[in-house]
């Protein structure tokens, strides 16, 4: 469905485009036209009107069809003859009348077989008439409006591209000739409204086998009708020969209808015809169009110039060329309403999460003990292996910081960009005479660790996520990288209870790190607020820093679309990268942190760990 900035960019555009008052409705129908009353516009959409030609829609795909029905119906209001149109549809509802009149006549022989097939071949005529004049109008207008306001003309044929698609998915079966007028009609419309591009090449069956002599003229005059012509008065008498080409077809249609009267039907019954029922996926609605005394615009057009055979061959070269572009146009607009929307999107969350009060949703707790739990004297008992695994990740981490920050020059054969002007007597020796230089780089960083403390850690969670808590501290306390530990949990649906372990200006200490044995779990989790005040903090404490936060967890939690949503946020506006650690846990962890590392066997903690800062850290 639309949202509220996409509701109100229609109401801008019928504000922008319309020759006179516009009132937009937008409701849940699956209909859309427009009409006329008392120099006042109204245009209805309907949010369920594209599902009538595709099932399934891409967002801005659905938002780009939705603006280019509402376009096309202020390029109605634009150019288009209501009266021409109500005048047609009048005079079809006459000859529909005088049909079924004549039908009764003819069955109480009052009248003779001649003067009903007359009256019929006149029925056929003004009821395809509308049809007709109406597929010409649409294409024609909407052509008027992409060459008067080119911006609209990815979003009008993106819609129209959409609604000929349905019609072309449809089973064509050529060796069907019941009610065959119909699906003549139906092709002369596609024709019509969107030209003979190449797309319709194998969609366009019945045409080129009933109407072979005629066809090409047929889609010459469509061609004529929706890219010359300049008012509905003249795309009438293009309707109108088109009709009078159709005449072989309408005469097939009449012998049926005289059969289906000869059988006791009434004619207004007849299931299949595309007046009675109006139902047609490219006709809109003749009942909404109302008169009008206001002069409509003329037409302008794409091309003035007279229809001989090369200039026939070469427009339809042309419009094909123009859809492939189009199509490349069409993809391009929808990815730049994408970004857009990503942007405004993005705009919002920083203003929601800067100026949120996540304080309100935080209560901050002392620890309750300092002496290990029952999981924490479990996990003490692997101190020394963790202590082992610990200086090993701190020494693997300190070299690869200290090569890093090294600036180093290589001298090479190849061509390169920058010449060793000191080393140019090397040309006689291995022509190493070009260089190539790195400059060292350190950053200085602080890291924040957050674990989750909730009812889904308890036993061998725990247990592990002390473990590697520990090892990491360790790590960071060696390297003299600064850092904070917290736990938390879930106090009811919109509290959370955090705990500060060890803080920023403890965490050199080594006996704070007993602490961590000290952590129970209970409660739930609802770690995107905690996420939120954690980051939130480390951003006013980093300064100059490169910021991590280490979240141990095992990602079974609310708010996972938030969590993306913040480390997306921090990242880019403060530098911070949030990584996400499940030890031996659920892997959940890597769909719940973009960013994140799942360790099955906590042995190989330090590698995978290493690896995951030299990645975003060095």
């Amino acid at each position: 469905m639309l949202s509220q900035d996409e509701k109100r960019k229609l109401k801008k555009n019928a504000a922008l485009y319309a020759r006179m008052p516009v009132q937009l409705q937008i409701d849940t129908s699956n209909q859309h036209y427009s009409q006329i009353q008392n120099q006042k516009a109204l245009i209805i959409l309907g949010e369920q009107a594209p599902y009538r030609y595709l099932a399934n829609f891409h967002p801005q795909g659905y938002a780009m069809f939705m603006e280019g029905l509402e376009l096309h119906e202020l390029a109605s209001l634009l150019y288009t003859d209501f009266q021409v149109l109500s005048h047609v549809y009048q005079k079809a509802t006459e000859a529909l009348d005088m049909a079924n009149q004549s039908a009764k006549a003819y069955l109480n022989k009052e009248i003779k077989y001649r003067d009903l097939k007359d009256i019929l071949f006149h029925y056929v005529y003004q009821t395809n008439l509308p049809l007709v004049l109406k597929a010409i109008e649409e294409g024609a207008v909407e052509n008027a409006m992409g060459i008067e306001y080119p911006e609209t003309w990815n979003a009008l044929m993106y819609a129209r591209q959409a609604i000929i698609l349905a019609f072309m998915k449809e089973n064509h079966n050529h060796h069907d000739t019941s009610f065959l007028m119909d699906k003549i009609i139906k092709e002369i419309m596609a024709i019509c409204t969107y030209g003979y591009r190449f797309k319709l090449s194998d969609s366009i069956v019945y045409l080129p086998r009933y109407l072979h002599q005629h066809f090409t003229e047929i889609r010459k005059l469509a061609i004529k009708g929706r890219l010359q012509t300049h008012n509905t008065t003249e795309r009438l008498e293009i309707a109108q020969m088109i009709l009078q080409l159709c005449s072989p077809i309408m005469e097939e249609t009449v012998k049926e209808i005289i059969d289906t009267i000869q059988n006791g039907s009434k004619i207004s019954g007849i299931s299949n015809s595309l007046f009675s029922q109006m139902s047609s996926e490219i006709a809109v609605q003749f009942q909404k169009s109302t008169s009008n005394d206001t002069q409509p615009q003329e037409t302008p057009t794409k091309y003035k110039m007279n229809l001989s055979d090369e200039e026939f061959q070469r427009i339809e070269s042309l419009e094909n060329e123009a859809e492939k572009t189009n199509n490349h146009q069409i993809l391009q607009d929808i990815h730049r309403r994408e970004e857009k929307q990503r942007k405004q999107s993005e705009k919002r969350l920083q203003t929601q999460t800067y100026q949120s009060t996540i304080e309100q949703s935080i209560v901050l707790s002392p620890l309750e003990r300092t002496t290990p739990t029952q999981y924490g004297i479990i996990a003490l008992r692997s101190q020394h292996e963790s202590i082992v695994r610990s200086n090993k990740l701190a020494r693997l981490f300190k070299r690869e910081r200290m090569y890093a920050s090294k600036s180093r020059t290589k001298h090479r054969l190849e061509y390169g960009r920058h010449l060793d002007q000191q080393n140019l007597y090397r040309a006689t020796l291995d022509g190493r005479v070009f260089k190539e230089h790195k400059q060292g780089q350190k950053k200085d960083l602080c890291v924040y660790i957050l674990v989750d403390t909730s009812e889904s850690m308890s036993g061998e969670k725990i247990i592990n996520t002390m473990k590697g808590c520990f090892e990491l501290a360790r790590v960071l306390q060696t390297l003299k990288i600064p850092f904070c530990i917290s736990s938390h949990k879930a106090l009811g649906q919109t509290k959370v209870q955090l705990t500060e372990i060890i803080s920023f200006q403890d965490c050199q200490k080594r006996y704070m790190l007993d602490r961590i044995f000290a952590m129970h779990t209970s409660g739930g989790t609802h770690e995107d607020i905690a996420l939120e005040y954690v980051l939130k903090k480390l951003a006013e404490y980093k300064r100059q820093r490169k910021g991590f936060v280490f979240v141990l967890s095992d990602g079974d939690t609310h708010g996972v679309e938030h969590i993306h949503e913040l480390t997306h946020l921090y990242k880019k506006d403060k530098n911070i990268d949030v990584i996400g650690i499940g030890i031996q846990t659920a892997p959940l962890i890597t769909k719940t942190y973009p960013n994140s590392l799942f360790i099955e066997d906590i042995q190989t903690l330090p590698d995978m760990l290493i690896n995951k800062l030299k990645e975003i850290a060095i």
